[in-house]
Order: structure tokens, then sequence, then C-alpha cells
């Protein structure tokens, strides 16, 4: 979508006129050209637009995010899929074509190094990474100093957990979790920091790390998600690893059986019990 279109699609969405979609910040004329693809609208406009109504910005981001992102990106992006689906379905041959599409794509550091370590994990072969690619993964996560508030830097360290020594491992969860316990973020940052929380939760159960204070915070976390669609698998897998570290395997086992019922088979094919 443009964001003439987004803007048109969320107005329709919360039942707004024009009028009421402005709320006199522009001018009906130049708003509704805006929403044809007429004219462009500036920055500060469109979020003083969006704050007025609530509008998640990382939500509506995500709505126009192909219309504007490199050819490359999309790339990228079309490969994730085909990475996922590959795993889902143990299609060994498909991942091995996806590991070398992603190797050609020019840039894309993190994308590769996710997808390197993903493959890794999936053949076993994590312990046959290179040093020298391990010490890259990891002065690429922490190169910024800002890194706790990175969308990219936060999905590389939760993608590329195996790569960082226990310490390390437990150090920026740590962290992670005193940044983002009161679930004052995005949506988008909150969900990524749930998909952190299940990741850690499972290397610590099936890698045998055993931080109990973290693994208390993440379990916490999870289930203090509050219960719109998008956060109840990982608000559900926090009560599966909940049972999982009680000993209790029967009840794990009902969560599991729930999941793949519900659709997430493809999402749980490597919780064993």
């Amino acid at each position: 979508m443009t964001i003439g279109e987004a803007l048109k699609h969320q107005r329709i969405r919360l039942g707004l006129t024009q009028d009421e979609m402005i709320q006199g910040i522009i001018h009906k004329s130049h708003y509704s050209k805006i929403e044809r693809g007429i004219e462009g609208i500036s920055a500060e406009s469109l979020f003083k637009i969006l704050f007025a109504h609530h509008i998640d910005v990382d939500s509506f981001l995500e709505l126009i995010k192909n219309e504007y992102i490199s050819e490359n990106e999309k790339r990228a992006e079309e490969l994730e899929n085909k990475v996922r689906i590959a795993f889902n379905t143990s299609d060994k041959n498909e991942i091995e074509n996806c590991l070398q599409e992603v190797l050609k794509l020019p840039g894309n550091k993190v994308f590769k190094y996710r997808i390197i370590v993903a493959i890794a994990a999936f053949r076993g072969q994590l312990d046959e990474l290179s040093v020298g690619i391990k010490e890259d993964i990891i002065k690429e996560f922490t190169r910024h100093d800002t890194w706790l508030g990175d969308i990219d830097a936060l999905r590389l360290f939760g993608n590329c957990m195996q790569v960082f020594t226990e310490k390390q491992l437990n150090n920026c969860i740590s962290q992670i979790l005193k940044q983002y316990s009161n679930n004052n973020a995005s949506e988008r940052m909150i969900e990524r920091i749930a998909i952190i929380c299940n990741n850690y939760l499972y290397y610590c159960y099936y890698y045998g790390y055993r931080n109990e204070t973290n693994i208390t915070k993440c379990l916490d976390y999870l289930e203090k998600l509050d219960c719109r669609s998008h956060y109840m698998f990982y608000r559900i897998a926090g009560f599966f690893f909940k049972y999982m570290f009680e000993g209790n395997k029967m009840k794990a086992k009902q969560i599991k059986d729930q999941l793949i019922m519900w659709g997430y088979g493809n999402r749980v094919i490597s919780w064993k019990i």
C-alpha cells in the first residue's frame, strides 16, 4: 500500500469521514489528494493524524513497507519465508537451495547471519560454525550502544542465541528484561521481546542452560502479555515451558496438542516432550 492507501484503509477501519480523520490538521482537499496518490504528506502531518487516532505506528509502517523497501529487501523477505516453510516441512534440499540464494544477496549481513545459524542448528552443526562467524555475529549485535532499542539487533540476538556464551546470553537477557519488563513499548517491540523470551526458554530447557532468575522473568513477561491475538501464541508457549521446567509433562503435552489442533503444528514441531 502507498501512504495514501494505508491512510484510507485505516480511516475506513475506524469508520471515519475524511473531515473526522484529519481533525483540522491539514486541509480536506489536500488530504483527499493524498488518499488518491496525487499529493504527498509531510512526516509531521502524518504522525499527527496517526497519533490523533491512536493508530499504532509500527502497524502502519508494516502496511506500507512493501511499497517503499528495496527489491533486495523484498527478496530477503521472500527467502526468509521460503526458509521457514522448508524448516517446517524438513525439506533438506530446499533448505540448501535457500542457503545458496541467501549467500548471493548483496548486503543483508544481519539476515545472512540469522539464516546461517538457523540452518546450522537444523543440520545439528552448530559446533562447526567458525569462531570468526560467531565473533562477527556478536560484534554485529553489539556494534551500537543502542542495541536494546534496535529491532534488527534484537532479531539477530533472538535467532542466534546459540553462538553466545552462557554468560553473554544471560547478561543480554537480563538487560532486555530490565528495559522492557513493564511492556511499555510498541506492539512490534513487545512481540519481538516475547519471541526472545520464548527462544531463551527453549534453549534453557533443551540446551541445559540454567539461570533461574532470567527464566522466571521470561515466564512472567509472557504471562503478563495482554490477550491480543498476535500475542497469544507466545503467551501460551510460556505456559508450555513453565510446565516443562516444573516437570509436569502431561500439562505441557496438553498445551502442545492444543496448539497443533489450532494450526500451530509447524511452530511446535521441535518441542520434544
